[in-house]
């Protein structure tokens, strides 16, 4: 993906993998399934650092 409109894209694909993986580690929790809960919140982590990884990028690149 090239451009400024993939950076979105991607970032705000691995949003909806936070989003849906902690809430997903939440119910799997109250419902008892501490091996589901765990891989979700593997996943939640996972994403966290994907997001962080888009604001580490510079803007220009280097030469």
């Amino acid at each position: 993906m090239t451009g400024r409109g993939g950076h979105y894209l991607e970032s705000g694909a691995y949003w909806l993998l936070y989003v849906s993986s902690v809430s997903g580690g939440l119910m799997h929790w109250r419902l008892g399934n501490e091996i589901l809960a765990a891989g979700c919140v593997a996943a939640a982590v996972l994403s966290a650092l994907l997001i962080g990884k888009g604001w580490l990028t510079p803007a220009a690149p280097h030469r």
